[in-house]
């Protein structure tokens, strides 16, 4: 009979345990220390149509490519989708954004809503290529 294989286990979940810890502590972090956005980018079909300010309240319905809308809506520096006539409603679901970066995205409508601050000088190039 093999002896160990109790100790083994205990120190897998306490591994395990610390692991999640730290993930949580990286999560928690990370929407700390995450940076407000100014306005909120709505693109169809990979173009820009707005750009609205998070400092004005804002409910605006949007047409998507196949003719299916969202509707936004921007409150309180917060952006969100309320209602929208795709099938599985996940634009919905991803509820309210409002840091740089964080975005919601509508498949079936080919919708991107982005956060963006207008003070951030980074590039949008991710790479260039021949």
């Amino acid at each position: 009979m093999i002896m160990g294989g109790e100790n083994q286990k205990k120190n897998t979940y306490i591994l395990l345990l610390a692991v999640c810890i730290i993930a949580v502590c990286i999560f928690v972090a990370n929407k700390a220390l995450a940076k407000t956005g100014d306005y909120a980018e709505v693109s169809v079909d990979g173009e820009t149509v707005y750009e609205l300010p998070l400092s004005e309240n804002t409910e605006l319905l949007i047409t998507g490519t196949d003719g299916g809308t969202n509707k936004l809506i921007i409150n309180n520096g917060v952006c969100y989708v309320t209602e929208a006539d795709c099938p599985d409603k996940l634009c919905i679901k991803q509820g309210k954004i409002s840091h740089n970066g964080e975005s919601i995205i509508c498949l079936p409508h080919k919708l991107v809503i982005t956060i963006h601050n207008s003070s951030d000088t980074s590039s949008n190039v991710d790479a260039i290529t021949k």
